[in-house]
């Protein structure tokens, strides 16, 4: 039986368990921030010059005052710590808890240990080529993916969610999470899709960065998805019946 323990991590990156070493993968180096606009201060003259002789002994004239802050005018511009920036994030958050999505597990390896985290963020970016993405947090696993330059995304099927928990790192799995290999990565046995990625680009976008994969590897089965839904997941059954009973104990019909 293989190992598991867990990992901190802010995104909830959960479980990694040991596995044989991989076959080497290219790497990818870090997002590079974009540079400061922030424009320098003037010189104030070139190093080792004196004053006119007239000049000795004045001051310096003072520097005029910092040009006055105007008020933000947007989400987007509201300080971070800010009550009303965090409470536009709750809202953000509640409102995108409707849009219904599958679950998915976000797997790599490194050395001899799987990386695992359940996502919901991910999607398909292009046909031609054949491009995906994942957006992640700050996480372990975004340390990861520029070391080895490549993950697996499995569609975890309706009776796996213990798997969405464990690697939520709400509750460790009844059973042992068990992998198939697919050029080199590891995918989660069971689902009903797999995608095996090449990072290809990186973009930050707030604070999340986008990690588009092209696909080197595909699988699918038919059965019915996990769901995640208002922050619960869930089969299409349970989620339909969760609202209606929400609907019942609000009133409506």
């Amino acid at each position: 039986m293989t190992a598991v323990s867990d990992r901190e991590g802010v995104a909830r990156l959960t479980r990694v368990a040991k596995v044989a070493p991989p076959t080497d993968s290219t790497g990818m180096m870090p997002p590079i921030r974009p540079a400061s606009t922030t424009a320098a201060p003037p010189a104030a003259g070139p190093r080792g010059t004196h004053p006119p002789a007239g000049a000795r002994g004045r001051h310096p004239p003072a520097p005029p005052p910092p040009a006055a802050l105007g008020a933000p005018t947007g989400v987007a511009k509201l300080t971070p710590r800010s009550a009303q920036a965090e409470a536009a994030a709750r809202e953000l958050r509640n409102v995108m808890g409707r849009f219904a999505t599958g679950v998915t597990v976000v797997t790599t390896t490194h050395r001899d240990t799987i990386h695992g985290m359940t996502a919901n963020a991910f999607l398909s970016v292009s046909l031609r080529p054949p491009l995906v993405l994942v957006s992640l947090g700050r996480c372990r696993m975004s340390e990861m993916l520029p070391r080895t330059g490549r993950y697996g995304v499995s569609v975890l099927a309706s009776d796996q969610e213990q798997y969405a928990a464990h690697f939520a790192g709400q509750r460790v799995a009844d059973s042992e999470p068990r992998f198939v290999w697919e050029n080199d990565l590891p995918l989660l046995e069971g689902a009903l899709a797999h995608v095996g990625c090449r990072v290809v680009d990186v973009h930050p976008a707030g604070d999340h960065v986008l990690w588009i994969g092209e696909v080197e590897h595909l699988y699918h089965r038919e059965g019915e998805p996990l769901l995640f839904y208002t922050g619960r997941f869930g089969t299409l059954k349970e989620t339909s019946d969760r609202e209606a009973a929400a609907r019942r104990a609000g009133g409506g019909a």
